[in-house]
């Protein structure tokens, strides 16, 4: 199970952003585009195995052995865990993708980690950050839910940050 720790200070797009964007130039929808830039960011981190703005985060597995960390690209390793007592007993790749932490078979293991491209929005590579506003834009304009497909050029922008398994 994956927990954010602490969560993101701030979003990869900003209200402003978003709005322009939009071509929207009242408060009115302001909450509305707040949580479409928040959805669309949590979507796109779901969908991606990413998180963009760096943070800490807590990976809980029942089996040790090779745990592959669910979000990328991995900054540290803050604790390892196995069995509730914290060890040094762990080997672990941050360059591969998805990060592995080896540790004991068979054991129940939480990591903490820092994951992220860095702590601000100017971090999150360009394509990551249009593919938000694409997703808000989907959503401020189908907003009655009549559509959920991804937008095709998001996932055009979406493509070089995919992991595809054989």
């Amino acid at each position: 199970m994956l927990t954010d720790i602490h969560p993101p200070p701030i979003e990869p797009v900003s209200l402003d952003e978003a709005k322009r964007f939009l071509r929207v130039d009242h408060d009115d929808e302001n909450d509305l585009i707040t949580t479409l830039i928040r959805s669309s960011l949590e979507r796109l981190e779901d969908r991606l195995n990413i998180a963009m703005i760096e943070r800490t985060m807590r990976f809980e597995a029942t089996d040790g052995g090779d745990t592959a960390l669910p979000r990328w690209p991995v900054a540290s390793i803050e604790t390892v865990t196995v069995n509730e007592d914290a060890t040094t007993a762990f080997t672990v790749n941050l360059r591969a993708r998805p990060v592995i932490v080896t540790t004991m078979m068979g054991c129940p293991v939480r990591v903490e980690f820092t994951a992220g491209y860095g702590t601000e929005a100017a971090d999150v590579p360009a394509p990551l950050r249009q593919a938000i506003l694409l997703l808000v834009a989907n959503g401020y304009e189908y907003r009655d839910g009549q559509t959920n497909s991804l937008p095709l050029m998001v996932d055009a922008l979406t493509m070089p940050y995919r992991v595809l398994g054989l």
